[in-house]
């Protein structure tokens, strides 16, 4: 009777044990497909990146190859009727989708131009003043009280000029920076992206939302906008660089009216009647009709994945192309 009871309890022993060690080998066997699934994951998740890349990689070059076309067909001038600036349909790449569209970055106003100096070395004034009068005006455009804009468009200007003390009495410098709850130092050199604008003193996030269709951020120090590719939407930065001696509405007018593809020169375009009685003074040297910078913003969208890359091209005197700067931006 008892050799009956062990017998039972070592069986029932043995089952235990066998289940214990089934059950781990179901959660061992559960960890390692979860792991291997991770792992397939992320091998897909970096071959779509890579695919990505390379598909932005090939809609950079259709972009260049258009633009040298009509480089070659219209070599003085760029207007929105020429190829790139046309919409085009998305591609289908594959087992995804590649969209993009090229702009034109000659049509909004270059933050980096507020870094001239007040003086040449041989104590000539610069356009700097010019630059800044137009920013000035560009904020009170979208509603920014004239103080403020004042304020705004000194830090800004301080933010880009090479000096570690601000140049005016509104500006703002390290000290101003560092005096915040999170601290830190103004770039005091050129903006490599607009989106630094954020960081400026002043600049809050609805501001920054509401202006930062109106930026961009060049590799040079000259204010030059292209009046055939100015958005019709932004009549404000046309009334801005006539220091509102334009009113907003008579730019959207201008702009509306502008032909289909667009002024021959800036001569043309300051002596249409339009503009007849308007002050013209300082302005010509802030215009052009031919532009040198422009942006690719190519979306690609493989399975369930969606990637931004801009690449930025300028052009050169023998109407190549170069890109300059790429870069991941958040969908």
């Amino acid at each position: 009777m008892r050799m009956s009871k062990r017998c039972n309890s070592q069986k029932g022993l043995a089952l235990l044990s066998v289940l214990l060690i089934l059950t781990l080998a179901v959660i061992l066997v559960m960890a390692m497909f979860e792991r291997f699934q991770g792992l397939v994951r992320s091998s897909s998740g970096l071959q779509n990146r890579e695919q990505s890349w390379l598909y932005a990689l090939s809609a950079e070059q259709l972009a260049m190859k258009a633009l040298e076309q009509d480089f070659e067909d219209d070599p003085a001038v760029t207007h929105l009727s020429q190829y790139w600036a046309t919409e085009q349909n998305g591609l289908s790449v594959g087992n995804g989708s590649l969209t993009g569209q090229v702009w034109d970055r000659q049509s909004c106003f270059n933050l980096n131009a507020l870094s001239h100096p007040d003086k040449t070395d041989d104590n000539q004034p610069t356009k700097t003043h010019n630059n800044l009068a137009v920013f000035n005006a560009l904020l009170e455009n979208i509603g920014v009280d004239a103080y403020e804009a004042q304020k705004i468009t000194q830090a800004s200007r301080d933010w880009v000029y090479p000096d570690l003390t601000p140049v005016g009495p509104l500006g703002a410098d390290d000290n101003n920076y560092m005096s915040l709850p999170v601290a830190y130092l103004a770039g005091n050199t050129d903006m490599r992206d607009k989106t630094e604008w954020r960081a400026v003193q002043g600049v809050s996030a609805l501001l920054s939302q509401r202006l930062m269709p109106y930026l961009c951020a060049l590799p040079e120090h000259e204010l030059r906008i292209n009046v055939n590719t100015l958005s019709i939407k932004q009549p404000e930065l046309l009334a801005a660089l006539f220091a509102n001696k334009l009113s907003v509405d008579q730019a959207r007018d201008i702009l509306e009216q502008r032909p289909s593809e667009g002024w021959n020169s800036v001569d043309e375009f300051l002596n249409q009647p339009a503009l007849n009685g308007v002050d013209k003074s300082n302005i010509k040297e802030s215009l052009v009709v031919k532009s040198y910078y422009f942006e690719l913003d190519a979306e690609v969208r493989i399975q369930k994945t969606s990637t931004r890359w801009q690449s930025l091209m300028v052009r050169d005197k023998n109407d190549q192309l170069t890109v300059i700067r790429r870069r991941e931006v958040s969908s």
